[in-house]
């Protein structure tokens, strides 16, 4: 799985204050609103003992919390408290077992609407919300959330609209609108501070590490985690502490620091087991097991994935569930235990739809592609490639669909401002002329007021025709980095389809080579290695696929993986040459790099399929202008005037023609060949 899919703290805890920590900042339950202190004592006098020990008590753990409450629950109580404790439990719950949360969350808002109390039932909505969101129900926490913020607005409670606008932030930060996510936590921000809530303030800037994350500036994200960690570690909000770790370990990985990623990891995977808090060691466990996959640790993957598969089954985390069931599908298809490996998968399929989670759901297709082909089911294998094809075109259609409807709204907006503008000015034209005639002693001040005031309009739109350019250039940019996705996914389609087609069509020809035991085993090999192949191109693919530019270092190191594995399965002498001090931090377009990888990859092939030599070179040159790749081999040659391009020569030509690029041949019987590809930069 790539690892953008880690989505390092969309599991995170949804940071309020327990009802202990309310306690510490003046801000208990009891203060629900202005008109509210004639019940305090009487909500809270079956508490006394937490109130007197609320420092010793804030560092339970949260099943201790919750004997704690369900104690108090037990006893007699009045509406109002009954409904402060269930949506305390239902909060602290959210730690434990999810299913459990959303029961005494419903349960407290349903006794808060029988009181009539509206800051109490706007305080019940919110524990609700917590528990759904939790259990990836993001739908249904917006709506609780959403009616939490009309009561807090109507009532001015700032502290607790704060809270909402970082709830429905992280809710936006989860479906991956970071935008509008980044607005909501700009809104609670400045009001977290000023109340002096400094884990709410924490949890926001942990968020905002978060956004920068996704936008891959990891020194950024690295710096509000840490400014996160710092500030929960000083108040001793060790359960969120946890989450701070896991996303620095995260964004360490990212940055290839993968000793620190691990320290980091560990620190938030003994953490949760120290606090007892298994949703947020479930979470550790998922980050951990993306951390190993990415390193290639299946050994260690395999342990730690089923470590985090039964901390999510505890708490029944679905999400959590399926990410580790995936794990652990990949674990068995590397170990080839294909029946086993699509039980994981198809299970974490399933739970990844059940969630709405399109952006991990087509991991699991690709890995069942394998299994179904590995176990000789044709069918199944052919239908999930084609579910991984439309869950793929589906997402990009529907991110440039989006992105269109918004630039095209901008347009609109401001072609309409600028028609507003010009009837503006039409107006005070016609005033000009009317109170001209009467009051001529005033012609020469109302002409210069109107000269000003046309001049004022006529720089407004030339700003706006800016504007509107600026627009019609990004729609532009955005069509061109369309045609670059379009031009992958073809590239994903043709290459991959037709060799998983012949995976499947090999496999079943196995049937009728029954009797003949001693061709079996090459044949099975010969399958193998093709997947192998298949499965390399495919990650040459999604690597172009997720990269918007690529360096040339990155490039060159791709043609070295090749030529290296190219080593291990000819004997034909295999070398590539590189001048020494080459700057290679250059940066060429996703769409470019792997067209010239799939063309030096094509040479390499025909040469060692066709040229009967003994040794081929790719030789690669750059300068201020241009790089140039170029195979040249020892082998038999050919004529050019009498040998028609096949296949080969051809889909080199048309992917040179597609990036723009001069593609040369040179060949002499008996002299060996030269193929050279020459890009301008």
């Amino acid at each position: 799985m790539k690892s953008s899919m880690t989505y390092p703290s969309h599991k995170e805890k949804i940071v309020k204050q327990t009802r202990f920590s309310r306690i510490k900042f003046g801000t208990s339950y009891m203060v629900l609103k202005k008109n509210y202190n004639h019940i305090k004592l009487r909500i809270w006098s079956s508490l006394l003992l937490f109130l007197v020990l609320s420092p010793y008590v804030f560092g339970q753990s949260p099943r201790q919390i919750v004997d704690s409450l369900l104690n108090s629950a037990q006893q007699e109580n009045a509406d109002e408290t009954l409904a402060a404790i269930y949506g305390e439990l239902g909060w602290t719950y959210a730690a434990i077992n999810l299913d459990s949360a959303i029961y005494y969350g419903q349960l407290a808002v349903e006794l808060s609407e029988k009181t009539g109390d509206q800051a109490l039932l706007a305080q019940s909505y919110t524990d609700l919300g917590s528990g759904y969101l939790q259990k990836g129900q993001l739908q249904e926490a917006s709506e609780v959330y959403l009616k939490s913020l009309e009561i807090r607005e109507a009532n001015r409670d700032s502290l607790g609209m704060a809270k909402v606008y970082n709830a429905l932030g992280f809710i936006l930060q989860r479906k991956y609108e970071s935008d509008s996510a980044i607005t909501y936590f700009l809104k609670a921000l400045p009001i977290f501070e000023k109340e002096g809530a400094l884990l709410n303030a924490a949890t926001i800037l942990n968020n905002i590490g978060v956004i920068y994350q996704n936008m891959s500036n990891y020194p950024k994200a690295i710096e509000f985690y840490e400014r996160a960690a710092v500030m929960r570690e000083a108040q001793k909000d060790f359960r969120n502490l946890i989450g701070s770790y896991a996303n620095l370990g995260t964004t360490h990985k990212y940055l290839g620091n993968f000793d620190q990623a691990e320290e980091y990891f560990q620190k938030a995977i003994d953490l949760a087991i120290r606090e007892d808090d298994p949703l947020n060691l479930a979470v550790s466990y998922r980050m951990y097991a993306f951390f190993l996959q990415e390193k290639g640790d299946m050994d260690r993957l395999e342990e730690v994935a089923q470590k985090g598969l039964e901390a999510a089954r505890a708490v029944n985390a679905l999400y959590e569930e399926a990410t580790m069931e995936y794990a652990l599908g990949v674990v068995e298809n590397t170990k080839k235990n294909y029946k086993k490996a699509k039980e994981y998968l198809e299970s974490a399929a399933e739970k990844f739809v059940s969630q709405g989670a399109e952006d991990d759901v087509f991991w699991p297709y690709l890995e069942l592609i394998t299994s179904f082909a590995a176990l000789g089911d044709a069918d199944s294998s052919r239908y999930y490639a084609n579910l991984y094809q439309s869950t793929l075109r589906s997402k990009e259609e529907k991110a440039a669909k989006e992105l269109t409807a918004e630039l095209e709204t901008k347009y609109q907006t401001a072609l309409k401002d600028s028609q507003i503008s010009e009837q503006q000015l039409q107006i005070r034209n016609k005033n000009f002329q009317l109170y001209g005639s009467l009051l001529m002693a005033l012609v020469l001040g109302l002409v210069g007021y109107l000269l000003y005031k046309q001049q004022k309009l006529k720089n407004r739109q030339l700003e706006q025709e800016v504007e509107l350019k600026e627009a019609l250039a990004q729609i532009e940019t955005q069509n061109k980095l369309q045609e670059q996705r379009l031009l992958i996914a073809r590239d994903l389609h043709d290459n991959i389809g037709a060799q998983l087609t012949f995976i499947i069509s090999s496999i079943e020809n196995l049937k009728y080579f029954e009797p003949i035991k001693e061709t079996l085993t090459p044949r099975y090999e010969s399958i193998a290695n093709f997947t192998k192949q298949t499965i390399r191109e495919l990650r040459d693919t999604i690597w172009a696929m997720n990269s918007g530019a690529v360096t040339l270092e990155d490039l060159v190191g791709r043609v070295k993986n090749f030529i290296q594995q190219g080593k291990q399965s000819t004997d034909v002498k295999l070398e590539f040459v590189q001048e020494e001090g080459m700057d290679l931090s250059k940066k060429i377009s996703s769409a470019n790099s792997i067209q010239i990888l799939r063309i030096v990859q094509e040479a390499v092939q025909n040469a060692v399929k066709y040229a009967d030599a003994s040794q081929i070179q790719v030789i690669f040159s750059l300068s201020e202008n241009q790089l140039q790749f170029q195979v040249i081999d020892n082998g038999k040659g050919f004529d050019l005037e009498k040998v028609k391009a096949g296949n080969g020569l051809g889909n080199m030509q048309k992917r040179a023609d597609e990036i723009e690029a001069t593609l040369s041949v040179k060949s002499e019987i008996e002299r060996g060949t030269e193929i050279s590809l020459l890009l301008p930069l």
